[in-house]
């Protein structure tokens, strides 16, 4: 296939046998040419794949304290009171994020952290992302604190003993000055209080470069680049599907630096004991859980008026006490060829960006051939047993790099050429040009096989299907609701948003009065805008049944569920997904910060890790399906005939779990889920578009 994101090769054909062998690209081979590498390909990698926040965080931890060298990361938010491991449920419940930094630092290693942050952005585009610094940084206590009394258990015990009755008045006075409207009124107040404090006073240490061995930085993003990149990006694309009006230009003033990565001792000793992280694992206060997903977990965020908005991702969910299941996963290198490439994205960041500052690198390349000859020799180091071949692929608007959305397209175009499968478990799935470009090569390939096998009397009825499973939660704001729509609605798979569909219906049987209003009165629309409902009435949607016998496609949409017992009754709330995973024919895998939407393809600032290794890629497979359908349909080796009998498991299932919540029996076999997939669903609607 010929395509701008694909590496043109000559194969020669044998005279004798008339035969020729070439391999399918599957990474981006065309930025990893010899003399002009910008995204090197390595086959060195040893990875580990962490699901959830707890094993995620615990093992970051433990490489923190290990560190002897350098600790370098970039954060989309910090919160210096995250702990990474967790025993009890009042904060601190385990060594804080800050507090581990800071020890790292008192030992002799270079702390450096870049963190996203816009002191312009206002209202719902406020990024409450550094607690203690960007928001919440008033504390009870406002006097001078020196770099060592700085400390989580510190802070709880200053607190308890300023509000302790026995301490003598003297002791009380060395706590001056104190805000009293600021000092908890009832005791289980005390923690979320002392963490207020604890924040706040961390970041003014560590801007002030009072902390030994820590810098810090911010940086924000740089509207006229974000406008560059996203014509770039949606260059080709009808009208209606690319950002316009007040949608495109909040993704103009509000873009993100959304990455995540971490690398530790990157070059000491040559790169021995290098290691480092790709995720999508935020480093702030909710992304913690476990993969159990339970109902109600003292050990994830309490839910404090407060720290409440220290996500924006978090929907309120009545009558709980504690924040909503969360998913999501990191990917651990050791020792890797991909090592020198975050290192390269991160000193260009760190030494290009700050928010007072902004300095584009006008289509700088991630990094060249110097690069990688001057990187650590042992990340340089000959393939061994265990290793794969992976490749770091970004977003980065300074630097003009869609990258990943390059390696979402090509390893989809791969996958509509066979009869395996896609799964792709994502926080957004709002990307219709996904949709449109998995059905358009779809029906190439069906074509093709039309035209090889119509000879020998076989039709597309004779084609194994290709199945396509999609996990993603309801969109966290109701204005997302459109872009959800539109991109299920291309595959057919828009059922479950039966609002927006009557909606739409009730537009469409209205007489038109004038232009329909898709803005809000204090955005202007842009000219020859497509409204909405005019766009979702473009779309063609297929059933299953043209699905599959156009495109020979069975798809299904899922969102995920917690269950348990509460209070003698059964009890349900969704699993909020934060994921950005794509698993596909157990070959390849692409897992990071980058999300199926706008922003994440050619806005936000985006890092992943595209992985192609059959072995990582069946057991990551296995070990999510078994997790999602409670071991009942995880795909088994992969074959065709398994995948067509899992993807009917996958939908009796979904069907199974939603009559078990809708039953009134309470009987436990009748109400308890098996695994934790549903049919996605959402009763909500709009006519604003914001992706």
């Amino acid at each position: 296939m010929s395509d701008s994101i694909r590496r043109t090769e000559t194969t020669y054909v044998d005279e004798k046998t008339g035969s020729a062998r070439c391999t399918v690209q599957w990474l981006q081979e065309n930025l990893n040419r010899q003399g002009a590498v910008t995204h090197p390909i390595s086959h060195n990698n040893k990875l580990t794949f962490f699901i959830c926040g707890a094993d995620g965080f615990k093992d970051i931890a433990e490489q923190i304290a290990k560190a002897v060298d350098t600790i370098d990361i970039i954060f989309w938010g910090f919160d210096p009171g995250i702990e990474l491991q967790r025993t009890g449920s009042r904060w601190p419940r385990g060594d804080t994020y800050g507090d581990l930094l800071v020890a790292a630092g008192k030992r002799g290693v270079q702390v450096r952290l870049l963190v996203w942050y816009d002191p312009t952005a206002k209202g719902p585009a406020h990024p409450y992302n550094m607690p203690g610094y960007g928001h919440d940084t008033d504390s009870w206590y406002a006097g001078p604190l020196k770099a060592d009394e700085i400390d989580s258990k510190k802070s709880v015990a200053m607190l308890k003993a300023h509000m302790a009755e026995t301490v003598p008045s003297t002791a009380r006075r060395k706590l001056t000055p104190v805000r009293a409207g600021l000092l908890p009124k009832r005791d289980e107040e005390i923690p979320l209080c002392a963490r207020r404090q604890y924040c706040s006073y961390w970041y003014r240490a560590a801007f002030n470069g009072e902390f030994k061995g820590i810098a810090i930085k911010t940086r924000k993003g740089s509207s006229s680049d974000i406008a560059d990149n996203l014509s770039r990006a949606t260059k080709g694309q009808r009208d209606g599907a690319t950002p316009s009006g007040p949608e495109r230009l909040v993704m103009l003033h509000g873009g993100s630096h959304h990455q995540k990565p971490i690398l530790i001792d990157y070059d000491y000793n040559d790169g021995e004991k290098a290691v480092g992280y790709v995720m999508g694992l935020n480093s702030v206060t909710d992304y913690w859980d476990t993969a159990e997903h339970k109902l109600e977990d003292p050990l994830r965020e309490q839910g404090g008026e407060k720290e409440t908005k220290e996500c924006i991702q978090q929907v309120k969910d009545a009558g709980f006490k504690t924040f909503k299941p969360l998913r999501d996963y990191a990917c651990r290198i050791d020792r890797g060829g991909t090592l020198i490439a975050l290192y390269k994205n991160f000193t260009a960041a760190w030494e290009g960006d700050s928010y007072s500052k902004v300095k584009a690198q006008r289509a700088k390349p991630m990094m060249d051939v110097r690069d990688w000859e001057n990187g650590p020799a042992v990340l340089r180091r000959k393939p061994a047993s265990g290793d794969c071949t992976a490749q770091i692929v970004r977003t980065s608007a300074e630097d003009r790099d869609i990258s990943n959305r390059d390696s979402y397209f090509t390893a989809t175009d791969n996958a509509t050429m066979g009869a395996g499968y896609i799964y792709i478990e994502n926080q957004y799935f709002q990307y219709e040009e996904w949709s449109r470009r998995l059905l358009e090569t779809r029906k190439k390939s069906c074509a093709l096989y039309n035209k090889a096998c119509g000879a020998a009397g076989k039709t597309l009825r004779d084609l194994p299907p290709m199945h396509v499973f999609i996990v993603t939660p309801t969109p966290e704001r109701a204005q997302m609701i459109p872009r959800t729509y539109d991109s299920l609605a291309t595959l057919g798979l828009h059922g479950g948003l039966e609002k927006q569909q009557e909606m739409i219906d009730r537009v469409n049987k209205t007489p038109k009065q004038g232009p329909y209003v898709t803005t809000p009165k204090s955005m202007p629309a842009a000219n020859n805008e497509l409204t909405v409902v005019e766009h979702a009435n473009s779309i063609d949607k297929p059933d299953m049944a043209r699905l599959e016998r156009d495109y020979g496609i069975r798809a299904c949409v899922t969102m995920l569920y917690a269950c348990g017992k509460d209070g003698g009754r059964w009890r349900y709330r969704e699993i909020y997904i934060h994921s950005k995973l794509m698993i596909v024919d157990d070959l390849f895998l692409t897992l990071g910060s980058a999300n199926l939407n706008h922003r994440s393809m050619a806005v936000d600032s985006e890092i992943n890790i595209s992985v192609l290794d059959p072995v990582h890629a069946k057991k990551l497979r296995k070990r999510v399906w078994s997790q999602l359908t409670g071991k009942t349909a995880m795909g088994g080796e992969g074959s065709k005939k398994e995948m067509a009998v899992t993807f009917k498991s996958w939908v009796r299932l979904m069907e199974m779990n939603k009559a078990k919540v809708l039953a009134d029996s309470k009987k436990i076999e009748e109400k308890k889920l098996i695994g934790y997939i549903l049919q996605l669903e959402d009763n909500r609607s709009s006519i604003i578009r914001l992706g």
